[in-house]
């Protein structure tokens, strides 16, 4: 998920050949009913647009649109490690 438009998502997926589907929430809507925005966390230099950062939460949906795992961190400057990623991705097998 992302606030970037659903046309960026999109052409970020086909640029890395990805075989998935990334949802686009622009408003930040989802994200805040997720509890996923940081607010206030941009530096202060940060000018003409939000200072709210959202925490890059991982989350595994499947085919169903059930969600099977999350990775939520404390920090915007988290990330799920790719292994750890890799490995839940196995579970789901």
């Amino acid at each position: 998920m992302s606030v970037d438009p659903p046309e960026a998502s999109d052409a970020l997926r086909r640029r890395l050949d990805l075989p998935m589907t990334f949802l686009s929430d622009p408003e930040g809507t989802l994200m805040d009913a997720l509890g996923v925005r940081h607010r206030n966390a941009a530096p202060p230099f940060v000018e003409g647009r939000s200072r709210d950062l959202f925490l890059p939460t991982t989350f595994l949906v499947d085919e169903s649109r059930t969600i099977r795992w999350v990775y939520r961190p404390d920090t915007y400057r988290t990330r799920a490690p790719a292994s750890e990623v890799l490995a839940e991705i196995e579970k789901l097998d």
